[in-house]
């Protein structure tokens, strides 16, 4: 997307000269800063400006939710009552139900449940992970000690835990009582149906992670233009713009192959929104990922077809004398009238200035010269 690259050169005209605009009008060469006059095709002014310019690339993104997860059942029986799709589960809810009285709780941990939980068991991480969380629920009271060791007080704060969630007061946790997951998780699927069968280890429901998320898989050759942290636009389905950041690039890449033996390798990228919120209950929707490639601050800039192509080699515009901006007429809507077209630039003395171009943005480009200021007014095709 650099300036070069969409440029078109320009031909010479017969007859030759130091330079050739765009609109065939033969003039003297920059060095010189001859005026002319009376220049009839020129109609239209643009004003040069300071700003930020910047190249973007935009990429296909997926937006859903982070995680896969498979709540497997524990509690052997007739499934009896499954918590609703779509719902997010958090610690110490009811995940599922056998034989009518039979729950299953979700509680937070990275380590499964192996066992039954109750007095005279030997230390262990699954004792550290419930008492966490009997205490993220408010169940454990002061001096109540949170480490691997069951004791008494984690008998007494199991009972008033399944008092409140009004299961069985029995002080242990049997075997499928509870699942550990390492975060809430939104239910997506129900894999058993009602009134069927569960037996141990078979998968009972299925969901993701609460986390909004993005997906994208990159093509590695665009790796260097995602860093984790950087900011990035989101177009949702609706047409809506929101802010978004990179988190989490894979290093391992993806080879695949088509049917006509084309490589692509890729590398997953996952963004999360800023306001999760703004996408509402959107999931697997694509989007549209905006990423800056490159910007350039506190520039001047002219309309890239305000450039003239110089025959001995780069570009010039042509500046109107003693003209502000007040007097430009917009470059993208035509001339009310050729009397306006003339007092913007057609009865006004202009020279030219040589300047070398930079970074090319929606129609602009930067430009680096000698003598012009904001404000200042350039000469563009009608």
């Amino acid at each position: 997307m650099r300036l070069l690259g969409a440029l078109v050169v320009l031909a010479v005209l017969a007859g030759g000269g130091w330079w050739l605009t765009s609109r065939g009008a033969a003039a003297s060469p920059p060095s010189g800063a001859d005026p002319q006059a009376d220049n009839a095709s020129a109609t239209k002014t643009a004003a040069v400006e300071r700003k930020t310019l910047s190249v973007t690339d935009d990429f296909s993104g997926t937006l859903g939710f982070a995680g896969d997860y498979d709540v497997i059942g524990g509690l052997p029986g007739m499934l009896t009552w499954t918590v609703p799709t779509g719902t997010v589960v958090t610690a110490g809810k009811r995940l599922c139900e056998t034989n009518g009285h039979d729950r299953t709780s979700l509680m937070y941990g990275s380590r499964p449940a192996w066992r039954t939980m109750e007095p005279g068991i030997t230390n262990g991480p699954d004792i550290l992970q419930l008492e966490k969380n009997l205490k993220a629920l408010g169940i454990t009271r002061r001096g109540d000690k949170i480490d691997s060791h069951w004791d008494t007080r984690t008998t007494a704060a199991v009972k008033r835990w399944q008092r409140k969630a009004g299961l069985p007061v029995n002080g242990s946790v049997g075997l499928g009582e509870v699942v550990f997951m390492p975060e809430a998780i939104r239910i997506t699927e129900i894999s058993a149906a009602l009134g069927t069968m569960v037996g141990q280890g078979g998968p009972v429901i299925s969901g993701t992670s609460n986390r909004r998320v993005i997906s994208l898989d990159l093509d590695a050759a665009d790796r260097d233009l995602f860093e984790i942290g950087k900011a990035v636009e989101v177009e949702l389905p609706d047409g809506t713009t929101v802010p978004g950041k990179i988190a989490t690039i894979a290093r391992i890449a993806t080879t695949t192959t088509d049917q006509q033996g084309n490589t692509t390798t890729t590398l997953p990228v996952t963004m999360t929104l800023d306001d999760p919120t703004a996408a509402g209950d959107l999931d697997q929707a694509s989007v549209k990922i905006t990423v800056v490639r490159s910007s350039r601050e506190n520039v001047l800039t002219v309309p890239v077809n305000a450039l003239l192509a110089l025959r001995e080699g780069g570009y010039a515009v042509e500046v109107v004398d003693g003209a502000s901006n007040a007097a430009a007429t917009p470059s993208g809507s035509p001339a009310t009238s050729s009397a306006s077209a003339s007092a913007a630039a057609g009865t006004r003395r202009t020279h030219l200035v040589r300047v070398e171009p930079g970074l090319f943005d929606h129609g602009d480009v930067e430009i680096t010269a000698t003598g012009l200021e904001p404000g200042d007014l350039v000469v563009v095709p009608s």
